[in-house]
């Protein structure tokens, strides 16, 4: 295989797991190919959302019924060219790594996940801001219990689920271009783990940066049956979108209120609808353009884009906001199809 130029990043998601906690589940179908919603996999996420980030070119790193993976995206996959590394007996997440590191020898940035994570993590903006030699995605630990709190012999209430002040590792890794991490780390010998044999002595080294979203970002590793269940509920009635997502709140019928996520540094391409709509800034900053005219909006500011007005939404920073319309919206006419900001 040809070597990829510098300035490329390839993705490698981690995919050979049996997901026994799963089961009957993943009887007969790998972890990263159940479903979050109908017809759209764990999989199929993770490698959209590194296509929204640029990336063009996955290499999936399989073992426990990798035929079925290689069944569903082939070589070529909305876009993306996609390649296997197969490990024929489990040999942990470093030795998957390592053997596609050696069988492919990228020359660029890698940016490795694991492939049980659904998130709305800003891969773009990890990628770009990157200054160590790898870089772990970080995010705060959410106590699996509620929380009760005392004062003296009393208890005064309770917490449900808070975040704790601590942090996990959130299962996406970026290692630089200049690194390389194959003969810093050496080649497993025998069953490897990144987070037991590589992280440790990357972080002693003072090899290792971390990354976290500026805002409270959807993060969920998908362990067990619960944890599934959550992500469907999630997942229920939004759609993912290059720039982040849209999520169906309410509609009736006067109106259809949703719940719009941009990612900093992304934007709604330039498009017009038969209906007015009135945004309004929950957190984050925008810009909108209107009709060829730009301006800003902040958190607790609104607008309202009136009926076939040409507009796009881009995020200065990242931004939820909510959208009020008419119901009678009809289709919507798209006049470009940017959805990243040019620097």
């Amino acid at each position: 295989m040809a070597s990829a130029s510098y300035s490329e990043t390839i993705g490698m998601i981690l995919c050979g797991g049996l997901g026994k906690r799963l089961r009957p589940l993943t009887d007969s179908t790998p972890k990263p190919l159940i479903e979050i919603k109908n017809g759209y996999t764990i999989l199929d996420k993770q490698i959209l959302d590194m296509k929204y980030a640029g990336i063009n070119h996955v290499i999936l790193l399989t073992g426990y019924l990798h035929e079925k993976i290689e069944e569903r995206y082939g070589s070529y996959w909305n876009g993306i060219r996609i390649d296997y590394s197969i490990e024929e007996d489990p040999i942990g997440t470093w030795g998957a790594v390592s053997a596609a590191l050696e069988k492919f020898r990228p020359r660029c940035k890698i940016l490795v996940s694991n492939g049980d994570i659904v998130t709305d993590l800003n891969i773009r903006r990890m990628i770009s801001s990157s200054r160590y030699p790898v870089a772990m995605f970080i995010v705060t630990m959410k106590s699996p219990y509620g929380i009760v709190e005392i004062s003296g012999d009393k208890i005064i209430g309770f917490l449900e689920k808070p975040q704790l002040p601590y942090y996990i590792n959130g299962g996406f890794y970026i290692v630089n271009d200049s690194f390389d991490i194959l003969e810093f780390i050496g080649r497993p010998k025998s069953y490897s783990d990144l987070e037991k044999d590589v992280f440790p002595k990357l972080a002693k080294s003072g090899l290792l940066g971390y990354y976290m979203e500026p805002y409270d970002v959807f993060w969920k590793s998908i362990d067990t049956v619960k944890d599934l269940e959550e992500v469907r509920k999630e997942f229920a009635y939004r759609e993912d979108k290059p720039w982040g997502y849209e999520k169906l709140i309410e509609s009736s019928r006067s109106y259809i209120y949703k719940k719009i996520l941009i990612k900093e540094g992304y934007r709604i391409p330039l498009h017009k609808h038969r209906a007015s709509e009135t945004i309004y800034v929950v957190s984050g900053k925008i810009r909108v353009d209107v009709d060829g005219r730009e301006f800003q909006l902040e958190q607790g500011e609104k607008y309202t884009i009136g009926v076939d007005s040409e507009h796009a939404v881009s995020a200065i920073e990242t931004a939820m906001i909510d959208s009020i319309l008419s119901p009678s919206i009809g289709d919507i006419h798209w006049l470009d199809n940017r959805w990243i900001i040019e620097m």
